[in-house]
Protein backbone atom coordinates (compact mmCIF):
# COMPACT_ATOMS: atom_id res chain seq x y z
CA UNK A 1 0.00 0.00 0.00
CA UNK A 2 1.37 3.42 -0.89
CA UNK A 3 1.63 5.98 1.85
CA UNK A 4 2.64 9.19 0.15
CA UNK A 5 0.83 11.17 -2.53
CA UNK A 6 2.02 10.41 -6.06
CA UNK A 7 2.14 12.91 -8.93
CA UNK A 8 -0.37 12.39 -11.70
CA UNK A 9 0.69 11.07 -15.08
CA UNK A 10 2.07 13.87 -17.22
CA UNK A 11 3.50 13.91 -20.72
CA UNK A 12 6.70 15.89 -20.85
CA UNK A 13 9.18 15.88 -23.69
CA UNK A 14 12.83 16.83 -23.55
CA UNK A 15 11.95 19.88 -25.60
CA UNK A 16 9.93 21.23 -22.66
CA UNK A 17 13.17 22.41 -21.12
CA UNK A 18 15.09 24.96 -23.20
CA UNK A 19 18.79 24.32 -23.50
CA UNK A 20 18.60 20.69 -22.40
CA UNK A 21 20.15 19.30 -25.56
CA UNK A 22 23.16 21.55 -25.19
CA UNK A 23 24.14 19.91 -21.90
CA UNK A 24 27.00 17.46 -21.87
CA UNK A 25 25.70 13.88 -21.83
CA UNK A 26 26.39 11.61 -18.89
CA UNK A 27 29.48 9.51 -19.47
CA UNK A 28 30.48 5.84 -19.18
CA UNK A 29 26.94 4.67 -18.34
CA UNK A 30 26.37 0.98 -19.02
CA UNK A 31 23.34 0.46 -16.78
CA UNK A 32 20.32 2.48 -15.68
CA UNK A 33 18.49 1.89 -12.40
CA UNK A 34 14.96 3.19 -11.80
CA UNK A 35 12.92 3.84 -8.70
CA UNK A 36 9.37 2.45 -8.89
CA UNK A 37 6.72 4.64 -7.20
CA UNK A 38 6.26 8.09 -8.81
CA UNK A 39 8.96 7.13 -11.32
CA UNK A 40 7.54 4.13 -13.17
CA UNK A 41 4.18 3.65 -11.46
CA UNK A 42 1.39 5.70 -9.92
CA UNK A 43 -1.79 4.62 -8.09
CA UNK A 44 -4.88 4.87 -10.29
CA UNK A 45 -7.21 6.06 -8.80
CA UNK A 46 -5.00 8.24 -6.56
CA UNK A 47 -4.14 6.77 -3.17
CA UNK A 48 -5.99 9.54 -1.33
CA UNK A 49 -9.22 8.61 -3.10
CA UNK A 50 -8.89 4.95 -2.11
CA UNK A 51 -7.99 5.74 1.50
CA UNK A 52 -10.92 8.17 1.76
CA UNK A 53 -13.36 5.59 0.42
CA UNK A 54 -12.23 2.79 2.72
CA UNK A 55 -11.78 4.90 5.86
CA UNK A 56 -15.24 6.42 5.42
CA UNK A 57 -16.68 2.91 5.05
CA UNK A 58 -14.84 2.08 8.29
CA UNK A 59 -16.67 4.85 10.13
CA UNK A 60 -14.09 7.64 10.06
CA UNK A 61 -15.23 11.18 9.38
CA UNK A 62 -12.81 13.77 8.02
CA UNK A 63 -12.25 16.45 5.42
CA UNK A 64 -10.07 15.85 2.33
CA UNK A 65 -7.48 18.29 3.70
CA UNK A 66 -7.34 16.49 7.02
CA UNK A 67 -6.81 13.15 5.31
CA UNK A 68 -4.00 14.58 3.17
CA UNK A 69 -2.33 15.94 6.29
CA UNK A 70 -2.74 12.63 8.12
CA UNK A 71 -1.23 10.62 5.27
CA UNK A 72 1.66 13.05 4.83
CA UNK A 73 2.33 13.10 8.58
CA UNK A 74 2.32 9.32 8.90
CA UNK A 75 4.65 8.92 5.94
CA UNK A 76 6.96 11.64 7.25
CA UNK A 77 7.15 9.83 10.59
CA UNK A 78 8.12 6.61 8.81
CA UNK A 79 10.90 8.39 6.92
CA UNK A 80 12.23 10.00 10.09
CA UNK A 81 12.15 6.81 12.16
CA UNK A 82 13.26 4.19 9.65
CA UNK A 83 15.80 4.29 6.83
CA UNK A 84 16.29 1.59 4.23
CA UNK A 85 14.05 -1.45 4.64
CA UNK A 86 11.01 -0.12 6.45
CA UNK A 87 8.57 -2.80 5.26
CA UNK A 88 10.24 -5.94 6.56
CA UNK A 89 12.33 -5.91 9.69
CA UNK A 90 11.36 -7.71 12.87
CA UNK A 91 7.68 -6.82 12.68
CA UNK A 92 7.02 -7.81 9.09
CA UNK A 93 5.01 -6.16 6.33
CA UNK A 94 1.45 -6.61 7.68
CA UNK A 95 2.46 -5.10 11.01
CA UNK A 96 4.14 -2.18 9.26
CA UNK A 97 1.01 -1.38 7.25
CA UNK A 98 -1.27 -1.89 10.28
CA UNK A 99 0.86 0.62 12.20
CA UNK A 100 0.88 3.07 9.31
CA UNK A 101 -2.90 2.94 8.87
CA UNK A 102 -3.54 3.21 12.59
CA UNK A 103 -1.39 6.36 12.69
CA UNK A 104 -3.49 7.81 9.86
CA UNK A 105 -6.79 6.85 11.50
CA UNK A 106 -5.58 8.08 14.87
CA UNK A 107 -4.80 11.48 13.36
CA UNK A 108 -8.32 11.66 11.93
CA UNK A 109 -10.47 10.67 14.89
CA UNK A 110 -8.37 8.81 17.45
CA UNK A 111 -9.57 5.41 16.23
CA UNK A 112 -7.89 2.37 14.69
CA UNK A 113 -8.46 0.67 11.35
CA UNK A 114 -10.63 -2.42 11.44
CA UNK A 115 -9.39 -5.77 10.15
CA UNK A 116 -11.96 -5.57 7.34
CA UNK A 117 -10.80 -2.14 6.16
CA UNK A 118 -7.17 -3.23 6.34
CA UNK A 119 -7.87 -6.27 4.16
CA UNK A 120 -9.80 -4.21 1.61
CA UNK A 121 -6.94 -1.72 1.32
CA UNK A 122 -4.28 -4.43 1.14
CA UNK A 123 -6.21 -6.30 -1.56
CA UNK A 124 -6.68 -3.12 -3.59
CA UNK A 125 -3.03 -2.08 -3.64
CA UNK A 126 -1.80 -5.62 -4.33
CA UNK A 127 -3.81 -5.61 -7.56
CA UNK A 128 -1.87 -4.46 -10.62
CA UNK A 129 -5.14 -3.04 -11.94
CA UNK A 130 -4.92 -0.37 -9.24
CA UNK A 131 -1.73 1.03 -10.77
CA UNK A 132 -0.86 2.98 -13.87
CA UNK A 133 2.39 3.24 -15.81
CA UNK A 134 3.54 6.75 -16.67
CA UNK A 135 3.36 7.34 -20.45
CA UNK A 136 7.09 8.10 -20.71
CA UNK A 137 8.16 4.74 -19.21
CA UNK A 138 7.87 2.29 -22.13
CA UNK A 139 9.37 4.62 -24.77
CA UNK A 140 12.29 5.31 -22.43
CA UNK A 141 12.87 1.62 -21.73
CA UNK A 142 12.73 0.92 -25.46
CA UNK A 143 15.50 3.44 -26.12
CA UNK A 144 17.60 2.04 -23.27
CA UNK A 145 17.25 -1.50 -24.60
CA UNK A 146 18.09 -0.43 -28.16
CA UNK A 147 21.26 1.18 -26.83
CA UNK A 148 22.25 -2.07 -25.12
CA UNK A 149 22.01 -0.71 -21.57
CA UNK A 150 21.29 -3.05 -18.68
CA UNK A 151 18.25 -2.05 -16.65
CA UNK A 152 17.12 -2.56 -13.06
CA UNK A 153 14.49 -1.43 -10.58
CA UNK A 154 15.72 -0.39 -7.12
CA UNK A 155 12.81 0.45 -4.85
CA UNK A 156 11.80 0.86 -1.23
CA UNK A 157 8.61 -1.21 -1.49
CA UNK A 158 7.01 -4.22 0.09
CA UNK A 159 7.46 -7.70 -1.35
CA UNK A 160 4.50 -7.37 -3.71
CA UNK A 161 6.40 -5.13 -6.16
CA UNK A 162 7.70 -7.95 -8.43
CA UNK A 163 4.13 -9.23 -8.86
CA UNK A 164 2.91 -5.71 -9.67
CA UNK A 165 5.60 -5.25 -12.29
CA UNK A 166 4.68 -8.59 -13.84
CA UNK A 167 1.01 -7.68 -13.91
CA UNK A 168 1.84 -4.40 -15.61
CA UNK A 169 4.04 -6.22 -18.18
CA UNK A 170 7.17 -4.42 -17.02
CA UNK A 171 9.09 -7.11 -15.16
CA UNK A 172 10.60 -8.66 -18.29
CA UNK A 173 12.08 -5.29 -19.26
CA UNK A 174 14.55 -5.39 -16.37
CA UNK A 175 17.62 -7.53 -15.78
CA UNK A 176 17.18 -7.19 -12.01
CA UNK A 177 14.51 -6.01 -9.55
CA UNK A 178 15.72 -5.13 -6.06
CA UNK A 179 13.05 -4.48 -3.44
CA UNK A 180 13.92 -3.32 0.07
CA UNK A 181 11.53 -5.73 1.80
CA UNK A 182 13.14 -8.67 0.00
CA UNK A 183 16.75 -7.44 0.13
CA UNK A 184 16.36 -6.36 3.77
CA UNK A 185 18.20 -3.18 2.93
CA UNK A 186 16.98 -0.13 1.06
CA UNK A 187 17.67 3.36 -0.17
CA UNK A 188 19.50 5.56 0.75
CA UNK A 189 21.82 2.84 2.07
CA UNK A 190 24.70 2.03 -0.24
CA UNK A 191 24.25 -1.71 -0.04
CA UNK A 192 21.15 -1.96 -2.22
CA UNK A 193 22.77 0.17 -4.95
CA UNK A 194 25.93 -1.92 -4.86
CA UNK A 195 23.92 -5.15 -5.05
CA UNK A 196 22.12 -3.82 -8.12
CA UNK A 197 25.41 -2.96 -9.81
CA UNK A 198 26.83 -6.40 -9.00
CA UNK A 199 23.82 -8.14 -10.51
CA UNK A 200 24.09 -5.99 -13.61
CA UNK A 201 27.84 -6.68 -13.73
CA UNK A 202 28.84 -3.02 -13.79
CA UNK A 203 30.87 -0.79 -11.51
CA UNK A 204 28.91 1.85 -9.54
CA UNK A 205 30.49 4.64 -11.60
CA UNK A 206 29.09 2.97 -14.75
CA UNK A 207 25.51 3.07 -13.44
CA UNK A 208 22.92 5.85 -13.49
CA UNK A 209 20.07 5.87 -10.99
CA UNK A 210 16.83 7.79 -11.64
CA UNK A 211 14.21 8.47 -8.98
CA UNK A 212 11.95 11.09 -7.43
CA UNK A 213 13.39 11.33 -3.88
CA UNK A 214 16.26 13.72 -3.29
CA UNK A 215 17.42 11.81 -0.20
CA UNK A 216 16.74 8.20 -1.13
CA UNK A 217 17.37 8.28 -4.88
CA UNK A 218 19.57 11.22 -5.81
CA UNK A 219 21.75 11.61 -2.73
CA UNK A 220 21.75 7.90 -1.89
CA UNK A 221 22.91 6.89 -5.35
CA UNK A 222 25.61 9.55 -5.50
CA UNK A 223 26.94 8.59 -2.07
CA UNK A 224 27.11 4.98 -3.31
CA UNK A 225 29.29 6.09 -6.23
CA UNK A 226 26.62 6.06 -8.95
CA UNK A 227 25.62 8.86 -11.28
CA UNK A 228 22.10 10.14 -10.58
CA UNK A 229 19.22 12.20 -11.93
CA UNK A 230 16.42 13.56 -9.78
CA UNK A 231 13.01 13.07 -11.41
CA UNK A 232 10.74 16.01 -10.61
CA UNK A 233 7.48 15.42 -12.46
CA UNK A 234 5.54 17.98 -10.43
CA UNK A 235 8.21 20.71 -10.45
CA UNK A 236 8.55 20.81 -6.66
CA UNK A 237 12.34 20.95 -6.36
CA UNK A 238 14.61 23.90 -6.96
CA UNK A 239 15.99 23.98 -10.50
CA UNK A 240 19.33 22.24 -10.85
CA UNK A 241 21.27 20.58 -13.66
CA UNK A 242 20.59 17.07 -12.35
CA UNK A 243 16.82 17.56 -12.16
CA UNK A 244 14.65 16.23 -14.97
CA UNK A 245 10.90 16.59 -15.50
CA UNK A 246 10.33 13.43 -17.56
CA UNK A 247 12.01 10.10 -18.20
CA UNK A 248 12.29 11.07 -21.86
CA UNK A 249 15.09 13.39 -20.77
CA UNK A 250 17.22 10.46 -19.59
CA UNK A 251 17.99 9.36 -23.15
CA UNK A 252 18.91 12.95 -24.05
CA UNK A 253 21.25 13.20 -21.07
CA UNK A 254 22.84 9.90 -22.12
CA UNK A 255 23.36 11.21 -25.64
CA UNK A 256 21.17 8.51 -27.21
Amino acid sequence: MPGRPQPRARRCDAGDRPGLKERDPLTSVRAVLFDAGATLLYPDPPAEVVYARELEADGARFSPARLRDALAGAWREVHERVAGDRYGGEQGEPEFWHGFLDRVRGSLDGGVVSAQAFERLARHFRDSGAWGVFPDVVPTLDRMEEAGLRLAVVSNWDSNLPALLSGLELASRFHAVLVSAIERTGKPEREIFHRACARLEVEPAQALHVGDSRREDYQGAREAGLQALLLDRAGTFDAEDDRIRSLTEVAVRLGL
